[in-house]
């Protein structure tokens, strides 16, 4: 058997992003580094989120969810609380805010833009689910997209232990 070296895969690029539904009637959400286009006629996206997160449950339940993209000009607090609390038992929102964007929650503040989406196919991966969605609306924003390198490299973040990222 072949030890493999993976650290190349830490080389991937990926930007940072806030997963916006509800849950029960209340928002919940997440942050995801793993966001990319399909196709571009009737444009459809997908995400990829652990099995263990409440997110995914929300979206399983109400297909409607939002997706901001995160700009190296966000505040940073809103990647620690989407990031490292459980929707479970903490509103993330509290802090921020939201507005309510063709049914679904986008949280206040600087985002290079929103992607509303409606769920239309969930692929098990072993330890996350890739949702596939179709756009439903879109709203334009400002900055420049976080890259998940800038992440780690400039705010020195890090990756929670539900990210396909994490490192022990």
């Amino acid at each position: 058997m072949t030890l493999m070296d993976n650290n190349a895969l830490y080389d991937i690029t990926y930007g940072m992003y806030v997963v916006g539904c509800y849950s029960d009637g209340r928002p919940a959400g997440c942050i995801v580094n793993t966001c990319f286009q399909v196709t571009s006629e009737n444009p459809t996206l997908a995400i990829s989120l652990n099995k263990n997160n409440h997110t995914l449950d929300c979206i399983k339940k109400n297909p409607r969810f939002c997706i901001s993209i995160i700009s190296e000009d966000t505040d940073p607090f809103v990647i620690s609380s989407f990031g490292f609390r459980s929707a479970r038992d903490t509103d993330k929102y509290e802090d921020f805010g939201y507005d309510v964007l063709d049914g679904a929650p986008a949280v206040r503040g600087n985002f290079c833009g929103r992607l509303v989406m409606d769920a239309i196919e969930f692929m098990d991966c072993g330890t996350h689910v890739i949702v596939v969605g179709k756009l439903a609306a879109q709203y334009g924003g400002s900055g420049t997209p976080m890259t998940y390198s800038y992440y780690h490299d400039v705010i020195k973040g890090r990756a929670p232990k539900n990210a396909p990222t994490y490192r022990k």
